[in-house]
């Protein structure tokens, strides 16, 4: 795992000579780029702060090798086409949720009813849908092939123009597992109507995983998500995982590599220095479990 910082801002000529002048090279208006030297990074990062940079995200490469030889991994990214219908005003909710229970603060406690509708359906494999960050579609003869097998089960996807079946796609049915996560350094909010916790969505290191995780693939008990968005993590097995990319589904770098409280302070040590790096103020890692980046 190679640990870096991404710095985004809007240059000017005088901050890219400088940059310039430290190896860094970056275009004249909005740029980005990767410091991977931690001594680097300290060294620049008062610059940074004078010079009120846009975004600086902590992140990590793994390499093909880590992701594969994990048990278990969460999916980090996948092809999104489109969003569920109707889409104006959020009628979708309305229309493929129970909503009763749903907070109107946080989004947490709606349970899907019916099938999803969409207006077309990409050549993707598998795909999700703008808005809705835990479902997944999947062609169906990959489901049939990959994942029936497996006792996963399916629900239609229907088209909005007139509820009809769409034969080539259907919906994965994903269980939600009850054992939570430890999720104690990760950045998390109390709704204020409600009173649950959602997590910050975003992920650094090797991701913690249940102990007693359930087959093949499943959903977080926890939630993910700023306002009214709550979603949870997918986890899949490295059965299924390796499935999925044998079959085009996904590629390997899809997926962030997971680990038990056992081995996840090893596997993440390299990251609190990151975390910690041009701080004012040093926090106390002494029990450092993962880093979440602010």
């Amino acid at each position: 795992m190679i640990i870096f910082r991404q710095i985004t801002s809007n240059w000017d000529e005088n901050q890219i000579r400088i940059l310039h002048q430290n190896n860094i090279r970056v275009e004249k208006g909005i740029d980005r780029f990767n410091i991977y030297d931690l001594n680097l990074y300290k060294k620049m990062t008062p610059l940074f702060e004078k010079w009120e940079v846009t975004f600086d995200y902590l992140g990590e490469d793994f390499t093909k090798k880590e992701i594969l030889s994990a048990d278990y991994c969460i999916i980090k990214s996948w092809n999104s086409f489109g969003y569920p219908m109707p889409d104006n005003d959020q009628g979708y909710l309305y229309n493929t949720y129970e909503t009763e229970e749903m907070c109107s603060e946080c989004g947490i406690g709606k349970i899907q009813k019916e099938d999803f509708r969409v207006k077309k359906v990409p050549k993707y494999p598998i795909w999700g849908l703008g808005w809705v960050y835990d479902e997944f579609f999947v062609r169906t003869d990959l489901y049939e092939k990959v994942f029936r097998p497996l006792g996963i089960e399916c629900r239609p996807l229907r088209k909005n123009k007139d509820d009809s079946i769409i034969e080539s796609y259907v919906q994965l049915v994903i269980p939600v597992i009850d054992e939570p996560l430890n999720l104690s350094l990760y950045d998390s909010q109390i709704c204020p109507k409600c009173g649950a916790k959602k997590y910050d969505a975003m992920t650094i290191g090797y991701y913690p995983q249940q102990e007693h995780p359930l087959p093949y693939i499943y959903k977080s008990k926890e939630y993910f998500g700023d306002g009214f968005s709550a979603n949870r993590k997918i986890f899949v097995s490295a059965f299924l995982r390796d499935l999925m990319i044998e079959n085009g589904m996904m590629r390997f770098r899809a997926f962030v590599p997971c680990a038990k409280a056992d081995e996840l302070s090893f596997k993440n040590q390299g990251i609190k220095e990151w975390l910690n790096a041009g701080r004012k103020k040093e926090i106390d890692t002494s029990n450092f479990i993962i880093a979440i980046p602010e």
